[in-house]
């Protein structure tokens, strides 16, 4: 078994090798997260994982005002509300108002997305699906698959909770190089990320595109345009495992 420090600066080298950046006088330095914000949107647990392999997808709705349209029970996931707003029921139950820049966790349920704003509304779902749901159809007409990962293999069988967060980094801004303990998902809703992945080469990501972060892999995402970037980091975490762990050389 190769020791923790090793591996840890093994993930390092390899962000830093694929940056091309020379040596830093403090490799933490270059690990540390740079011009960052972090908004924690939303979260919430799964009852069940689905069966068999599985992936995860990104799906993009556009309502025009006063839009209205039912949906069937299907795998639970977030809403994350671009611009407008949108009112979210379930059966029997009073609505939840959704607006823009926030988010909520949809449960497996039947329910229903209201555009309640005067303007259009533009919004995501992101979810983890059975690979048996890929070719299925849509909900809606207005949807549209935005990204959509490969086929991952099943998670361990236990208690998980997916979260949403808001990544928003500043030109020349990065994440802090880390591993985080669950299935990832990085979409960029606005300007230009490059995400780098240990064991994987660099990828550079501009509005409406994806890239899915294996559990436990060092990654580390560098806004590379002359403007802002603004992402969605979703995440499927088993209960009890670590969120996130820093990729440091040293502890300080």
């Amino acid at each position: 078994m190769i020791p923790r420090r090793t591996g840890v600066a093994a993930a390092l080298a390899v962000v830093l090798v694929a940056c091309g950046a020379s040596a830093p006088a403090s490799p933490d330095a270059a690990a540390r997260a740079h011009l960052l914000s972090v908004d924690e949107l939303a979260a919430g647990r799964l009852d069940s994982l689905p069966t068999g392999d599985q992936f995860i997808r990104v799906l993009r709705f556009t309502q025009a005002a006063g839009n209205a349209f039912p949906s069937r029970k299907h795998q639970p996931g977030i809403v994350y509300q671009e611009t407008g707003e949108q009112l979210l029921t379930y059966e029997g139950e009073a609505g939840t108002t959704i607006d823009a820049g926030r988010a909520a966790y949809q449960r497996s349920v039947q329910h229903a997305h209201s555009n309640s704003g005067a303007g259009p509304s533009v919004w995501y779902f992101v979810a983890l699906w059975p690979t048996a749901q890929r070719g299925a159809p849509l909900v809606n007409a207005t949807a549209q698959v935005a990204f959509e990962t490969e086929d991952i293999a099943p998670l361990a069988p236990g208690s998980y909770t997916e979260t949403l967060r808001r990544i928003t980094l500043q030109p020349g801004g990065r994440t802090a190089a880390q591993r985080v303990g669950g299935a990832q998902v990085v979409f960029v809703l606005d300007g230009v990320v490059t995400v780098h992945i240990a064991g994987h080469t660099a990828v550079r990501l501009a509005s409406g595109d994806g890239v899915f972060v294996p559990p436990d892999t060092g990654v580390q995402a560098f806004a590379t345009g002359t403007a802002p970037a603004v992402s969605l980091d979703f995440v499927v975490i088993r209960d009890g495992s670590p969120f996130e762990t820093d990729l440091l050389s040293t502890v300080g």
